[in-house]
């Protein structure tokens, strides 16, 4: 009766919390699948709740209109604290590690843009970028904020300050890549030095590419729920919702591109916009995935709370 009276008191003090499922039991103390059933529709709940559809469509929106002016910006702070051959090698880096879904039906403008010489683009380049994706990532800040149930207690030029910081130190760490590019050739004669019976032509691009990739988007997913919402969260209620997101969204990748070479039929619909339509598809389903990466870790967190509770 103890035992009972004590999972009641605790039920009711997780609800005022802000649980949306009407029968949480599986939420609270299920175990195996019912743990995850229970946590999944919690969080598909709470994603439906906080208007993530519309979140997304918004952060979507400002990403594309952001995508040409932050290429523009990378590519001129490259050749300026490299020289231009490496700003080229990032820029057929970028295209190669971004989805074909993404990147096939805008790779020519990509290009005509990245290519035409042009006067004062660092500046230019910054301001554009930082205009159009400053949105974008506004857009996912009160995602994640509403997803952890943060009230935004910071002043307007913080979160600007925040905003624009993560802009700029993402352009810095594609041009800390594009490093990379030049050094991966000269590391394989470093290593033939050491080691004389390396193959130096072992070490390409191709073999940095992935972790290379793979270590900016994990960095990235991280970033964005530390810096992003209201309150820092600790380690181990980020990471569930980060793992799940970069797993989700290589799955998302795959398929979205298959279906796109297989079944896409944009081009029916929306005649010459259809690679730019299908690439906005594409990145709202990110987005997306990207908030509910945040509702995950609410789930979890308030199954914490109330097992909790119960002890």
């Amino acid at each position: 009766m103890i035992a009972k009276s004590n999972q009641d008191q605790g039920r009711e003090i997780v609800m005022t919390h802000g649980v949306l499922s009407d029968n949480p039991e599986d939420l609270f103390y299920g175990t195996g699948w019912r743990v995850i059933f229970g946590v999944l529709r919690e969080a598909i709940l709470r994603l439906w709740s906080d208007d993530a559809f519309g979140l997304a469509g918004n952060v979507a929106f400002r990403a594309l209109l952001a995508i040409f002016p932050f290429l523009i910006f990378t590519s001129a702070m490259t050749a300026f604290v490299g020289d231009r051959s490496m700003a080229n090698d990032l820029i057929d880096f970028l295209i190669a590690i971004v989805p074909p879904a993404l990147i096939d039906p805008i790779v020519a403008e990509v290009e005509n843009v990245i290519t035409v010489p042009r006067g004062g683009v660092l500046s230019i380049g910054i301001l554009l970028t930082i205009w159009f994706a400053v949105g974008g990532v506004d857009g996912v800040r009160v995602g994640l904020n509403r997803a952890y149930g943060l009230r935004e207690t910071r002043s307007v030029l913080m979160v600007y300050a925040v905003q624009i910081a993560m802009i700029v130190l993402g352009s810095l760490a594609l041009v800390l890549v594009g490093y990379l590019l030049v050094l991966a050739p000269r590391a394989g004669s470093w290593l033939h030095t050491i080691i004389p019976g390396f193959d130096p032509a072992s070490v390409t691009v191709r073999l940095i590419r992935f972790p290379a990739s793979a270590t900016i988007f994990v960095v990235a997913l991280f970033s964005a729920h530390v810096l992003l919402p209201a309150r820092r969260t600790k380690f181990s209620n980020i990471w569930p919702g980060v793992a799940f997101t970069a797993l989700a969204w290589t799955l998302l990748a795959t398929i979205f591109a298959f279906y796109v070479k297989s079944f896409g039929t944009y081009a029916s619909y929306y005649a010459g916009m259809a690679g730019i339509i299908a690439a906005l598809y594409f990145m709202y389903l990110s987005a997306l995935l990207l908030i509910f990466g945040g509702e995950l870790n609410r789930a979890l967190r308030i199954r914490r709370l109330a097992r909790a509770m119960r002890e």
